[in-house]
């Protein structure tokens, strides 16, 4: 006879205790650790054991025998069941089988089928055996980050306002911080705007996704650059829109492509641009264009997003005004975020756009997120207020522009005209030709042999077979010495 290891925590914990003894002995059924036929402990010995009422355990055994996973036998005592019910619950078939439903699901999803593993992944890129020097991405130097003085911050409006901190707040985001950010952008980016113009988002694709589906739908013609940042791309395709792709030279996104576009039928609804910091080339769109697009969208009856990335991180030559700092026809639409300049897992980004651009975007995002977080809203006003972003964004401008000296530097000892040019005069990246002899392909193939991982844009075309012989250096992330290394090891690599 087994010893019956009753777990009185399975099951609910709310759950009367005779029935949570049931479920831990019919968990032992069908796990097989109890084999059909089997005597089990008398209802006696077992409430010793367990030290509760007989009858609680003879309330277990008569419900057990009920569903048929026990059989009493007079005289003999208590068995389980030959023949056991519903052996659906066994562990190998306890499962359902959403075969179907998953590929309806990815059937209505907007993912492409390649990108699927990648979304699955929540913790980011997947780490690759042998890589120690990951330079893909333009994250923020996170080691650098005055985090004591933000804990200081975020322990004070925990304690300061606690109730106000842990309850609901407004769907536009705290009228605090869209007052903050309104005056850092007009003091910063040239935009005058009111805090009702301002909607806080979680993160730049969430405001880029709540735009963009507000001005576009299915078989709408939507205009971005090419290459482009991809998550723009999805974030319109999701929509069911038709993506006409707009060429970009050194000065930016090419007026005459869009000219181009809307002589076509259907008008194109929207434009999609990163005049600041073009995405991933790194130009910055000439005053001549900016006028340009601006009286093109103005005439053409299309809205502007411009999706404000990297431009805090200027190295070279004077800050740009905003393309909403310069918009008097009220045809722009701002995208912005904070992912960059403090760090990634913050997730407040923001929009600007129109009052009634942005009281429909609440309509719409109220479906999905109530409100963004009320504690690191009121801890980055304060942060901003007290002038503390401001400083933080000017230490880490310095302090990325050695980082990209150095490796400029660097490169150009261990890869001699490797470093293209002309380069970006702002950003997260450098832009890296490929030898004459290596693909794109076989150039990452050997970096990554050497235990460094480089960023192909060739995945921002909408052909890719377009996309020049270049890869890119996120610099921002690694302490100096290991940008050293990264360029010296590529130096070996591509011989």
């Amino acid at each position: 006879m087994p010893d019956l290891l009753v777990d009185l925590d399975a099951g609910l914990a709310q759950a009367p205790l005779y029935q949570r003894i049931a479920d831990s002995i019919r968990q032992d059924v069908l796990s097989g650790r109890l084999r059909r036929g089997e005597r089990v402990p008398s209802t006696r010995s077992l409430a010793k054991e367990l030290r509760v009422n007989r009858n609680t355990v003879a309330q277990a055994f008569e419900q057990l025998i009920v569903e048929g996973f026990l059989e009493g036998r007079h005289g003999s005592g208590t068995f389980v069941a030959r023949e056991l019910p519903q052996t659906q619950f066994s562990p190998g078939t306890s499962r359902p089988n959403f075969g179907q439903l998953k590929r309806v699901a990815l059937a209505n999803s907007p993912v492409p089928p390649a990108a699927y593993a990648r979304i699955m992944d929540p913790a980011g890129p997947t780490p690759m055996p042998g890589i120690d020097l990951d330079l893909r991405n333009g994250l923020p130097d996170l080691q650098a980050f005055p985090l004591r003085q933000w804990r200081r911050i975020v322990g004070n409006q925990l304690l300061v306002a606690r109730k106000d901190r842990m309850n609901y707040g407004c769907a536009w985001g705290q009228p605090e911080l869209r007052r903050a950010i309104a005056a850092y952008l007009g003091r910063a980016r040239g935009i005058d705007c009111s805090f009702e113009n301002v909607l806080v988002t979680s993160g730049s694709q969430q405001g880029l996704w709540l735009t963009a589906s507000l001005l576009a739908g299915p078989d709408d013609r939507v205009m971005m650059e090419d290459p482009g940042y991809l998550g723009a791309r999805s974030a319109l395709g999701s929509l069911g829109a038709r993506v006409v792709p707009v060429s970009v030279d050194v000065e930016g996104a090419v007026p005459a492509a869009v000219a181009a576009a809307v002589r076509q039928q259907p008008a194109p609804k929207l434009l999609y641009l990163t005049p600041s910091h073009q995405y991933p080339t790194g130009a910055t769109l000439s005053a001549g264009r900016r006028m340009e697009l601006l009286e093109l969208a103005a005439r053409h009856g299309f809205m502007i997003i411009e999706d404000d990335y990297d431009s805090e991180f200027r190295y070279e030559g004077r800050p740009v005004r905003a393309l909403a700092g310069i918009d008097s026809a009220g045809v722009v639409c701002y995208v912005g975020s904070f992912s960059k300049v403090m760090y990634p897992g913050l997730r407040v980004g923001y929009v600007v756009a129109p009052q009634w651009l942005v009281a429909a975007m609440v309509a719409m995002k109220w479906h999905v997120d109530f409100m963004p977080s009320m504690l690191e809203s009121a801890a980055l006003t304060q942060f901003i207020e007290e002038g503390h972003f401001e400083r933080h964004l000017r230490r880490m401008r310095a302090h990325y522009a050695e980082k990209r000296a150095a490796l400029m530097q660097a490169l150009q000892r261990h890869l001699p005209g490797a470093l293209h040019a002309p380069h970006a005069a702002g950003g997260m990246k450098l832009a890296v030709n490929v030898p004459a002899h290596l693909t794109r392909e076989q150039a990452l193939a050997r970096a990554a042999a050497s235990g460094v991982r480089m960023f192909d844009p060739g995945v921002c075309f909408a052909d890719p077979a377009r996309a020049p012989n270049r890869l890119m250096l996120g610099f921002t992330a690694l302490p100096t010495a290991q940008l050293q290394e990264a360029a010296r090891r590529l130096g070996l690599a591509w011989k």
